[in-house]
């Protein structure tokens, strides 16, 4: 990988359960040949792969420097505020160097001395301590790049699912379902499944109300804003389908026939993808979030902070590793299959 910048990969809140599994990743031989460099503290880096048992030595890196020969690259950003080790606990300190963690990759992918970059989880509440207002990556990353038109999708495998509307309450969501952010969404979803190989993309566009309205009888969104939509998307060349009811969309995604679905909220969406992706033989969560619509390629393992076995109990790296061979691969130019 001497020939390509590198993925930043940021260590996450630093009392979670990011640092062990970035260890445990880096430890992958075919993790580290994608080249990889990790953004945050040394000092916690170095804690966490002494505690998964994993002899090597953090080495420092800066953005536009080939990738050590020896050691596991880590950049710590200028200013990078310092944070004390409080394993499960939400403090103001990890949510500050969390953040500009973050904030520093933006900037290197922005710059083009990383062609990608992968987030390991950070605590929202405590990122809040010190950004009130905060809600998420998906919304700080994409303000940073300047994205106005942007969404957040969840991939496992060959299935995908992007949403018109995240994190707002379900009572907001219906003032939010119109064409132009459907169609938008269905636009984001389709250039992703290219990007991500898929030569003809099958977009299903999922309803909003139950049984996608029954023709207006519980609900007009349907008719009002989806049907629309996809008239507007099929007008611009994308094989869009719908409004399906959302038990009807997710089964024809895990039977091949879709290759991803518009959900138009949060919890439309989420609970099936993470089902679909958890390994019930090994009792973990496989998936990966993807921001769609920047200018730069983001992923994410698809959990949280495991602020209750951080530091104590092993953590799967899985997801991780699903979320940096993505990344990986919506870097490179755009191959079909």
């Amino acid at each position: 990988m001497a020939d390509k910048p590198p993925i930043l990969v940021t260590l996450g809140d630093p009392n979670g359960v990011g640092p062990a599994i970035c260890a445990r990743a880096w430890n992958l031989p075919s993790m580290r040949r994608l080249g990889l460099a990790f953004v945050g503290s040394s000092d916690i880096l170095e804690r966490a792969l002494r505690r998964e048992g994993i002899e090597a030595e953090p080495t420092a890196w800066n953005p536009g420097s080939p990738l050590p020969r020896a050691g596991v690259p880590v950049w710590e950003p200028p200013g990078l505020p310092s944070a004390e080790l409080h394993p499960g606990e939400n403090r103001r300190d990890a949510g500050a160097q969390a953040l500009a963690s973050v904030d520093a990759a933006v900037s290197e992918c922005l710059a083009g001395t990383a062609r990608a970059m992968v987030t390991a989880p950070l605590s929202k509440e405590a990122v809040s301590m010190t950004s009130p207002g905060f809600s998420g990556h998906t919304g700080r990353i994409a303000s940073l790049c300047g994205a106005s038109s942007h969404c957040l999708a969840l991939n496992h495998g060959k299935l995908w699912a992007a949403f018109t509307t995240t994190h707002v309450a379900l009572r907001d969501v219906p003032a939010l379902i119109t064409t132009e952010n459907v169609s938008r969404t269905g636009r984001l979803l389709h250039a992703a499944l290219v990007g991500s190989g898929v030569a003809a993309p099958r977009v299903g566009v999922a309803g909003l109300n139950p049984h996608a309205g029954e023709h207006g009888l519980f609900g007009d969104e349907e008719a009002t804003a989806v049907e629309p939509a996809i008239a507007v998307l099929r007008s611009e060349g994308i094989d869009a389908s719908g409004p399906w009811p959302s038990d009807v969309a997710f089964p024809l995604l895990k039977a091949g026939r879709l290759d991803g679905v518009v959900c138009l909220y949060h919890d439309q969406g989420h609970p099936v993808m993470k089902t679909l992706g958890f390994d019930l033989r090994r009792n973990r969560l496989r998936g990966v979030n993807v921001t769609l619509g920047l200018p730069i390629v983001r992923t994410s393992p698809d959990h949280g902070t495991g602020f209750d076995i951080a530091w104590k109990e092993r953590a799967d790296e899985g997801s991780l590793v699903d979320a940096l061979r993505l990344a990986d691969r919506l870097a490179r130019p755009s191959r079909t299959r």
